[in-house]
């Protein structure tokens, strides 16, 4: 393995997950796209797994270092949302790979390390939702339920991921500040909630108990 460090190893590894997908590369694929032996590759992973869960948790860990400052800086609420989905979008267009596996394939992962990984989105989540709640309280946003309103920002923009490659820097920027101006708007325009009894009981349902399906959105 020398000349190639343990990080380049892990990004030409999420490569290959993204264009292939996890369940389709083996050990061997990975050795190969990496240039070392099948054995020294093993030397150095236990299995395939221990690959995902190391691209997976170690991109989280960078993400929220980067993001979730952002939320939490002394700035009214609207300014932080749109710099932290400003510096999602820009992060996850630099490593694009480790985002969709990510995304895609962390659930092939045992369940207690998914339990980890899905921590470190919660931090995401839960922090955009304390911002998005200061600025209700400041009467600057309007929605009926902070985390709800966190996770639709959220599935928003992760979903730029899956089909947005830029053409430029000029062309992710306005992308960037796009993003930013429709999380701001969406969050400013929901109003107060409605009654669960003035809906239909499957509309109720998926009401009451989307935060409990979902614990682990976040980006």
């Amino acid at each position: 393995m020398a000349g190639v460090s343990r990080d380049e190893m892990l990004e030409r590894a999420a490569r290959l997950f993204a264009e292939k997908g996890y369940d389709a590369a083996s050990m061997r694929d990975i050795a190969e796209e990496v240039a070392v032996r099948p054995s020294s590759l093993y030397h150095h992973f236990p299995g395939k797994d221990s690959i995902l869960f190391e691209i997976c948790y170690g991109f989280l860990q960078d993400f929220n270092l980067d993001v979730v400052p952002e939320l939490r800086a002394e700035r009214p609420p609207e300014e932080a949302i749109r710099a932290a989905i400003r510096a999602h979008i820009l992060f996850s267009n630099r490593r694009w790979a480790q985002v969709l596996v990510s995304m895609r394939e962390r659930r092939s992962l045992p369940a207690h390390q998914q339990a980890a990984i899905n921590a470190l989105r919660r931090q995401y989540r839960d922090a955009l939702a304390t911002t998005i709640q200061r600025g209700c309280d400041r009467g600057v946003f309007a929605v009926p339920d902070v985390t709800i309103a966190a996770m639709a920002v959220l599935d928003m923009v992760n979903g730029l991921a899956h089909w947005f490659r830029p053409r430029d820097r000029r062309d992710l920027e306005r992308a960037a500040v796009r993003y930013g101006d429709a999380a701001v708007a969406l969050v400013r325009g929901w109003g107060t909630d409605r009654a669960l009894d003035s809906v239909t009981p499957a509309a109720g349902q998926v009401a009451t108990s989307v935060v409990t399906e979902r614990p682990d959105d976040a980006g």
